[in-house]
């Protein structure tokens, strides 16, 4: 059980840490060089010189689900011995929150083939990576749920740090917040800006920090 718990700890912990790496190329530097929002015409200018990019972007988003996938397999299984219908609902959650992600990604795809089209219209294009971002937004409020219930067992696990557990929790909410905030009151642009900026850290580290102690200590033996 033991041999079987680390290896769960492994696959969970390293799949995040390729994840967050993913994560940094395909937004934070594809999608936020390439994409200029407000203004579709600027944005069909850079896709067009750099559709390669943009294509490496859509390759990261891919390895993002995968991995995605992969996480919530893996924690389902490290976690059960905790508490098995709150670990599986868990899981559940985010492999569902991973099929709203496919779909956002449809829109990356339908963006990536209309570079190759001989009509590409600059609105239309806008419209799908507009697209993207509201379903992956809408997606993030489940991901938020799911990370209260990694908060929960991490708290009644007797090997993750307790301190971990409630820096989930705080993770969880904000992500519910902001991305629920976007939904209902997508006027607001500025106030939800600023709560992200501000909640970003938290937001960043929890899972992060998990990753690194499931890679360093999961599943390992207590001495």
């Amino acid at each position: 059980m033991e041999n079987s718990n680390r290896k769960d700890a492994i696959v969970a912990g390293v799949s995040l840490i390729i994840m967050a790496l993913a994560a940094g190329y395909a937004y934070g530097y594809v999608q936020s060089k390439l994409i200029v929002v407000g203004n579709p015409a600027a944005t069909l200018t850079n896709l067009n010189s750099a559709t390669g990019l943009f294509g490496s972007g859509v390759i990261g988003w891919m390895i993002i689900l995968i991995t995605d996938l992969l996480v919530a397999w893996s924690l389902y299984r490290f976690f059960a011995q905790v508490d098995a219908r709150i670990a599986l609902a868990t899981g559940v959650v985010r492999a569902v929150y991973s099929a709203i992600l496919a779909f956002a990604i449809f829109h990356l795809a339908g963006v990536w083939q209309m570079l190759f089209s001989a009509n590409q219209d600059a609105v239309a294009l806008m419209n799908l990576v507009a697209g993207f971002e509201k379903y992956w937004s809408l997606g993030l409020i489940l991901f938020g749920v799911h990370l209260l219930g990694l908060g929960y067992l991490s708290l009644k696990s007797s090997t993750v740090p307790k301190w971990m557990g409630w820096s989930l929790y705080v993770a969880g909410l904000s992500y519910m917040a902001i991305h629920g905030a976007k939904a209902i009151a997508p006027q607001a642009y500025d106030a939800i800006a600023m709560a992200e900026i501000i909640l970003g850290a938290p937001m960043a580290v929890a899972e992060l920090a998990l990753a690194v102690w499931l890679v360093w200590k999961g599943g390992k033996p207590r001495r």
